[in-house]
Parts: structure tokens; C-alpha cells; sequence
């Protein structure tokens, strides 16, 4: 269904509203004529169907002259809505139609049936037989008509067309600017006096109508015969009580607990990660005001998501959640950690043969593949430095137990998936790649570096520099992994390391004996 179809669509449901709630204001009145006014009733015998007949054209005069407004005032808005384009925003005139048409339409109401009211009244006064000026039978007519009927069928109107229009308003507002828009606000504060009036009236009518028939039972001869009247004067006001349950459940109520209902689900998706949802905004009043403010809020979210994101690209997730619930200061704290440090072999001669774009891509698909191995080991990636990869396992952001072993295995793994990686780039027609590894265990200062504009997350001391050391050793040792003594030691009972050679390291006293994993 289209946008033109469903606007069509929508005019006919408000049509049958209209019809519907000024058939509900008719059949109050004729109960309050059968049953309060039944002394009017009885005086108009002597020209029943002249003024049956001038009630009916009075009737359908006024129902004319309310369709002709209506049309009149809501016209333009109709026009542009049937004529717009799929990207054309309304003039802020036309969006304040399609805002305060229904109230519009409750004024439009209200205004024929207090018209109505004073019509009808006008004809009690001077339709009774023989003719007589009677004040007491306008007020009284005008009562039923302008004051109770009225009313009732204005509530009906107002909420059900705002129930039915909410599904169309949005198109009027593309932009979102339902808001902003100056119009009437049906605020709660009025949606809760509307209540109280509505509850508050039958029970001035009945007080009022009662101490009327008290008096006149006290001045009748027999008394006991007006009893009926009087209790067809309170089943009267105990219906117009249950309609206007009825009505204000079904209409009022529900124009605030629904989308309020409509909301609290959307929270709840939120709440479960769904970043996603959200309302259309159909009302300019608090509710209003609540959910274009949740979308706002969800919109919020998902640039945070996003940038939340990005920012873990660009470091490691466990950085940019430390980061982002804690903050980042300058300084660091003393831990021991695994130091796993990899390097790809003869990387200088492979890029003066591959070209720029192509050698990227290569390092690109590799650190994925070894970045993948290393956090499913529970390290974490901390450092590219163009063809090398500074991982740490045991850090205060992931902590490890057992992170020698972690390391270890982690190490024994990217030498696996880098054959799986070497039999694809042949298959590329590329250039097998080569790697050392070295892994070292002690202490380190694992912080924030750098200076109030700029920081980096980042571990450093004596064992990352031996892990460093370990892997240049590789070139010349056999092993592609070599493991530093405090490592080893930690893993006398777990894994089988076989010693390598007392060997001498820069930056070293004395030789460090290195051990590499059994084969």
C-alpha cells in the first residue's frame, strides 16, 4: 500500500468516526429527551412532526456546515499530501494542519452541537401548543444537547481521530521536526483535566436534576407517581457514566498508556543490544517529547557503538574497554606477563619485490591470521611495528593464570595457521613468508604512555626487550621459536621444552640459556 492509499484509507476510518461518535451524541439525546424531558415532550403534541421535521433539517444543516469547515480548513493539507513527491518536506503551514487536526475536528464538533443545542432550544421555547415563551425549556434542551451530548461526542472525535491520524502524521515530518513545530499540545495536564471534567459532570447533573425533581415532587399532589421519572432520570446519568468509561478507556487511556507500552518494549530491545529500534513520534505532547528524546538517545548509542568500534581497530578491544570505563591516565603498574614477540624473516628484500599495494594486502591477511591465533589463547595483540607483532598474555586487561603455557601454545598455533597461509599465497602465485618467535616471562610495566595529547597503551621493561632479543636469535638458530629460562621454569611440570645452549644475548651480562618447544 502506498502513501496515497493509506491516507485515503485513513480519511474514511475518520469519516466513520465522526459518523459513529455523532450517532453516540444522538442517541443521548433522544434518551434525555424520552427520559428528563418528558414534560417537554408531552407540551409539543400539537406539532410533534413539524418539529421533528424542523429538528432533522437543523440536523443535517449542521452537519453540512461542520463537513464544509472541516473541508475548508483541512483542504490544503489534503491537496499537498495527494500531490507530494517521494522527497518533498510540507510548509510548516501544512504541517500545522496535519498537527492540530484533531483538534480541529473536536472544535468543529463542539461548535454544531452547541449550535445544535441552541437551535433545539430555541424550538422548545416557542414549539409548545398552545405557544409560550418557556426559558426553562431552552436551558433545558440546550442542556441535554450543548452541555451533554456535546461534550461527549467532542472527546469521541478528538481522541479517536488522534488514535487513527497518529499513523499517518509522521509522513508530514520527514525531517523530524514534529516537535518544533508550533501547534496545539493536548498535554497530559489537559488529558487529565479532560478527565476530571468528564468524570465531574454526570455528578453535577445528577445533583442538579435531582434537587429539580425534589422540588417538584414536594409541590406535587401525589408525589409517589414521579418516582418513575426519577428513576429513569438516574438510569440516564448511570449510562452517560458508562459511556464515558467506555469512551475514556478506549480513547483517552489509551492515547497515553500505548505508546507508553510501545516504548517500554522498545527499551527492553535496547536494553537486549538492538541499537536499531526506534519510534515514530506521532504527538507533540510529553509523550511526544519522551520518545523523540529515546531516539535521540538510540542515535547516541549508535555513534557510540561506532566509534567504539573504530576505536578498537585501531587498538585492542581490551584497551578501548579499559579506556572507555575507566578513563586514560598517564602510568602504568607492575605485573609479570608473557612477552611473545614475531617477526617476519628477509621482510626488507620481499617488499623491494612486491609493489606497495599488493604487499599491504599480504601483511593485512597475515596479521588477521596471527591476530585470530593469539586472542583465542587469551592474549591480546598490543603492538604492529610494520612486519612485526608485540603480543602480551597476562596483563591486568586479560588477565591469564597459566600465561606461559598460553603464549607457548599460542606460538606452536600461528607456526601452524602461517603454513595454512603459505599454501594460499602460492596458490596466489605470492611469496611464501618466513617468521621467528620469541617468548619471555618476568616482570613488566603495563600502562598508559606517552603525553596528555597523545597515549598508548603498552607493556615495557627488561623482559620485553629479551623477548625482542629471543626473536632475532631465530636467524640463526634453527628453532623458529625460542623461549626464554624464567618461562621455561614456570613450565617444568606442563610442557616439554628442550634446552637449546647457553647463549649470548645483547644487553646481557651473562648468557641466557633459551629452550625451544619439543618437537
Amino acid at each position: 500500500m502506498n502513501s496515497k492509499q493509506k491516507y485515503r484509507r485513513i480519511e474514511k476510518q475518520l469519516d466513520w468516526i465522526n459518523i459513529g461518535a455523532n450517532f453516540i451524541g444522538a442517541l443521548l439525546t433522544m434518551f434525555y429527551f424520552v427520559n428528563v424531558q418528558f414534560d417537554y415532550q408531552q407540551s409539543m403534541r400539537g406539532s410533534l412532526w413539524l418539529n421533528f421535521v424542523l429538528m432533522v433539517l437543523i440536523t443535517v444543516g449542521l452537519l453540512a456546515l461542520g463537513g464544509h469547515f472541516s473541508e475548508k480548513r483541512l483542504g490544503p493539507m489534503r491537496a499537498w499530501y495527494l500531490q507530494k513527491g517521494p522527497d518533498d518536506v510540507p510548509p510548516q503551514e501544512i504541517q500545522q494542519l496535519a498537527l492540530n487536526l484533531p483538534i480541529t475536528m473536536l472544535v468543529t464538533a463542539l461548535s454544531m452541537w452547541l449550535l445544535a443545542g441552541i437551535s433545539f432550544g430555541l424550538i422548545s421555547m416557542f414549539a409548545s401548543f398552545p405557544p409560550e415563551l418557556d426559558w426553562s425549556a431552552f436551558i433545558w434542551s440546550f442542556l441535554g444537547i450543548g452541555v451533554i451530548a456535546g461534550p461527549i461526542t467532542a472527546v469521541i472525535v478528538y481522541f479517536a481521530n488522534e488514535s487513527v491520524w497518529s499513523a499517518v502524521l509522521p509522513d508530514f515530518f520527514p525531517e523530524g521536526s514534529l516537535i518544533e513545530t508550533p501547534a496545539f499540545r493536548m498535554t497530559v495536564r489537559r488529558r487529565m483535566l479532560i478527565l476530571f471534567v468528564m468524570v465531574l459532570m454526570p455528578l453535577l447533573l445528577l445533583a442538579a436534576l435531582s434537587y429539580n425533581q425534589a422540588i417538584e415532587m414536594a409541590h406535587a399532589s401525589e408525589p409517589l407517581s414521579m418516582l418513575p421519572r426519577l428513576l429513569r432520570l438516574e438510569i440516564f446519568l448511570v449510562g452517560i457514566g458508562l459511556v464515558e468509561a467506555v469512551v475514556l478507556s478506549s480513547t483517552l487511556g489509551a492515547s497515553l498508556v500505548r505508546p507508553l507500552e510501545a516504548l517500554g518494549k522498545r527499551m527492553d530491545a535496547v536494553q537486549q543490544g538492538d541499537l536499531q529500534t526506534e519510534m515514530a513520534v506521532t504527538s507533540n505532547d510529553e509523550i511526544g517529547h519522551l520518545i523523540a528524546g529515546f531516539n535521540t538517545m538510540v542515535a547516541g548509542l549508535r555513534q557510540e557503538e561506532v566509534i567504539r568500534r573504530l576505536f578498537s581497530l585501531y587498538v585492542t578491544p581490551e584497551v578501548a574497554q579499559h579506556a572507555i570505563e575507566h578513563g586514560a591516565e598517564l602510568g602504568g603498574q607492575m605485573t609479570e606477563a608473557t612477552v611473545l614477540f614475531s617477526d617476519i624473516r628477509g621482510f626488507t628484500s620481499l617488499s623491494e619485490r612486491m609493489q606497495p599495494a599488493s604487499l599491504l594486502a599480504l601483511l593485512n591477511r597475515y596479521f588477521d591470521r596471527m591476530s585470530d591465533v593469539i586472542v583465542d589463547h587469551s592474549g591480546f595483540v598490543n603492538k604492529f611495528g610494520g612486519d612485526s607483532l608485540l603480543a602480551v598474555f597476562g596483563t591486568p586487561l586479560n588477565p591469564v593464570e597459566d600465561h606461559p603455557c598460553q603464549a607457548i601454545q599460542a606460538a606452536q598455533e600461528m607456526l601452524t595457521a602461517l603454513e595454512r597461509f603459505n599454501q594460499e599465497q602460492e596458490k596466489l602465485g605470492e611469496p611464501r613468508i618466513c617468521i621467528g618467535i620469541g617468548i619471555a616471562t618476568g616482570p613488566v610495566v603495563a600502562g598508559n604512555v606517552g603525553s596528555t595529547e597523545r597515549l598508548e597503551y603498552t607493556v615495557i621493561g627488561d623482559t620485553v626487550n629479551l623477548a625482542s632479543r629471543l626473536e632475532e636469535m631465530t636467524k640463526d638458530l634453527d628453532p623458529s621459536i625460542l623461549i626464554s629460562e624464567s618461562t621455561a621454569d614456570l613450565l617444568a611440570d606442563r610442557l616439554t621444552l628442550t634446552p637449546i645452549d647457553q647463549i649470548d644475548i645483547r644487553g646481557k651480562q651473562v648468557p641466557v640459556l633459551v629452550y625451544a618447544p619439543s618437537t
